[in-house]
C-alpha cells in the first residue's frame, strides 16, 4: 500500500480527465472574496497537479480527502450564510408590510415579495425582489410628494384662513366698538338732524362689515373646496397605486401582460396539462447593455426599446402563445405545446428579425439584441422554478457572446 495505487478496469485513459474536470468544477465552486476560499482554491490546485504528475499515492489521496473536507465545510458554511440571508430579508419584507398602510400598494408589493422569497433564495428571486423594493421605493416617494405637496397647501390654506377670521374678528370688534359710541351720541343726540347723521354712519359701517363678512365666507368656502380637492387628489392617487398592484395584469409602459398577467397565464397552462400533458415552453428574454442604451441615449430611448420589442415579439407569436414584461429589460414567453427545440427556433427567428433597426430616435436608427435562455416546464415545479432553469440558460447566451438562445 505504501507504492502508488494504479486504478484499474475499463476507461483507465479517461480517469486524468475526469479528474481535472472535478478539480475545476470544486474550484469553481469555491470562487469568492474570502481568503481561506482562495487558499482552498490555490491548494486544490496545487494537490491537483502533483496528482496528474506524480500518480496518486495513499499520502495524496489523504491529503485530496482532507481538502475536500475543508472545501465541503466552507460550502456548507457559505450555504449556511444564504440561508441566513433568506431568512433575513423575509424579515425585512414583513417588517416593510407591517409599516406600510393597510390596503396600500406598498403591503401588495411585499407580500409579493414574501411569496417570490418563499420559493427560495435564487439569483432569480433576488433580482425579483431587488426589482420590487426599488418600483416600491418609487411609488412611496411619488405618493409622499404628494402629499407633501397637500400638507403644505393645507397649510398654507389653513393660515390664510386663522388670518381672514382674524382680520373679521378686528373688524367685527371695531364695529361693537362703534355701536357702543353711537349708542352714546344717540343718548346725547338733541336733533332729528344729529339723530339722522349717526344713522347713517352706522348703516354704512354695517354695511362695510356685512361685505366684508361676505366677502371671507367666500374665500374660505373657495379654499375648503381647493383644500377638498387636495385630499381627493392623495385618495385618488393611494386608489391608483392599490389597483395597479391587485388588479391590472398588463404592463402600463408596454401594453404586454405583466408579472401578474403572466402568472395568471401559467396557471391556466398547467391546468391544461392536467387534463392533456403536453410540452410547455418558458423562455427569459433580456435585453443586451440595456444600462449603456439609457445611459447614452436617455431613459426615454430605454422606454421606446422596450415598447418596441415588447410590439415585434407580440407581432411573431403563435395566438395561444403568451408574451409579458417580468420587469425592468426582462420578458418572458409562455409557449403552449412547444418542444425544446421548436421554442428555441422561435428565439432565433425573433432575434433575426432585430437585424433591422428596431425604432427611431432623436432621427437616428437604433438596433436592439436580446440573450434568451429557454426550458421545458416540469410537471411538479413551480414556474418560478422553471424561470430559474431558464435564467441558468440565460446567463449562459450573456456569457457566450449576447444575442443568443441556449436551452436548459
Amino acid at each position: 500500500m505504501g507504492g502508488a495505487v494504479e486504478p484499474s478496469g475499463p476507461g483507465l485513459q479517461s480517469w486524468p480527465e475526469v479528474g481535472t474536470h472535478l478539480n475545476g468544477t470544486v474550484r469553481h465552486a469555491l470562487q469568492s472574496d474570502d481568503a481561506r476560499a482562495q487558499e482552498l482554491i490555490d491548494e486544490l490546485g496545487v494537490a491537483h497537479a502533483e496528482l496528474v504528475r506524480d500518480g496518486a499515492t495513499p499520502e495524496r489521496a489523504a491529503q485530496m480527502d482532507a481538502l475536500c473536507i475543508r472545501a465541503r465545510r466552507w460550502l456548507d458554511h457559505r450555504n449556511h450564510a444564504f440561508t441566513e440571508l433568506g431568512k433575513l430579508c423575509g424579515e425585512l419584507t414583513g417588517s416593510l408590510a407591517d409599516l406600510a398602510e393597510d390596503d396600500s400598494w406598498a403591503q401588495g408589493q411585499c407580500e409579493a415579495m414574501s411569496q417570490t422569497l418563499a420559493q427560495g433564495l435564487t439569483a432569480r428571486s433576488v433580482r425579483s425582489v431587488s426589482e420590487l423594493l426599488h418600483g416600491t421605493r418609487e411609488r412611496q416617494h411619488s405618493l409622499r410628494e404628494e402629499r407633501g405637496r397637500a400638507r403644505d397647501a393645507l397649510k398654507g390654506l389653513i393660515n390664510r384662513m386663522l388670518q381672514e377670521l382674524g382680520e373679521l374678528g378686528q373688524h367685527t370688534d371695531r364695529f361693537s366698538d362703534s355701536v357702543g359710541k353711537y349708542a352714546t351720541v344717540i343718548e346725547q343726540a338733541d336733533s332729528l338732524e344729529s339723530l339722522a347723521g349717526v344713522v347713517r354712519e352706522m348703516v354704512e359701517e354695517s354695511r362695510s362689515v356685512q361685505s366684508l363678512v361676505q366677502n371671507t365666507q367666500g374665500r374660505l368656502r373657495d379654499e375648503h373646496d381647493r383644500a377638498t380637492q387636495l385630499a381627493g387628489r392623495v385618495e385618488q392617487l393611494e386608489g391608483e397605486l392599490r389597483r395597479l398592484s391587485s388588479e391590472v395584469q398588463t404592463d402600463q409602459l408596454t401594453q404586454v401582460a405583466n408579472r401578474r398577467g403572466l402568472i395568471a397565464t401559467f396557471e391556466t397552462e398547467r391546468a391544461k396539462l392536467e387534463r392533456d400533458p403536453k410540452p410547455l415552453a418558458l423562455a427569459l428574454l433580456d435585453i443586451d447593455n440595456f444600462k449603456k442604451l439609457n445611459d447614452n441615449l436617455g431613459h426615454a430611448a430605454g422606454d421606446e426599446a422596450l415598447k418596441a420589442l415588447a410590439s415585434r415579439v407580440s407581432g411573431m407569436l403563435r395566438p395561444g402563445d403568451k408574451v409579458g414584461r417580468w420587469g425592468g429589460e426582462e420578458f418572458v414567453l409562455i409557449l403552449p405545446e412547444a418542444p425544446l427545440e421548436e421554442a428555441q427556433a422561435v428565439l432565433l427567428r425573433l432575434q433575426r428579425s432585430l437585424s433591422a433597426s428596431l425604432f427611431m430616435h432623436e432621427g437616428r436608427d437604433v438596433f436592439v439584441t436580446f440573450s434568451a435562455g429557454v426550458t421545458l416546464f416540469r410537471g411538479n415545479e413551480t414556474m418560478e422554478q422553471a424561470l430559474d432553469r431558464a435564467d441558468e440558460a440565460l446567463y449562459e447566451a450573456k456569457r457566450t457572446g449576447k444575442n443568443r438562445a441556449c436551452v436548459a
